[in-house]
């Protein structure tokens, strides 16, 4: 019979595998060593600390800039609704002093206007020979109507 070739992690001193003497452990973690293990634990609970505060600081810009770029659209969109409210008031105010000073073209205006939605509505949205007609009646009405408004 052979001799058995032992391992020599199995036989050195120290080793987890060996018999005898203490297990190798990683500085500061020897289960053995109270201090060394406050440490660990002291050392860790610092660098969740410091995790935790970089963690909110993030969170803290993150919400600061949100909020400005809230603010930032928020403003724009009541400057844009403003001038739009003001723009159709306008032209609304425009309109009525136009139907009130000509009547008789704003009724035309209006017929016109309804001729043409009519045959736009008629085509329903085909092609068909209505369309030959529905275009060039809305255009020229919308010309006029154009033309009208210009002028005031």
């Amino acid at each position: 019979m052979e001799p058995t070739k032992t391992n020599p992690e199995l036989e050195r001193p120290g080793s987890v595998h060996s018999t005898g003497g203490e297990p190798r452990w990683s500085a500061g973690s020897n289960p053995n060593n109270p201090t060394g293990a406050s440490e660990l634990r002291n050392r860790a609970a610092e660098a969740g600390a410091e995790l935790r505060d970089r963690a909110a600081e993030a969170g803290s810009q993150l919400r600061d800039r949100a909020t400005e770029v809230y603010n930032q659209t928020r403003k724009t969109v009541n400057e844009a609704y403003d001038k739009t409210a003001q723009a159709v008031s306008s032209t609304y105010d425009q309109a009525m002093s136009f139907g009130r000073d000509h009547p008789g073209q704003l009724t035309l205006i209006a017929f016109g206007a309804g001729i043409g939605f009519g045959l736009l509505l008629a085509s329903g949205g085909s092609r068909r020979r209505t369309g030959r007609y529905a275009e060039p009646a809305i255009n020229a009405l919308s010309d006029i109507a154009l033309e009208f408004f210009r002028h005031r």
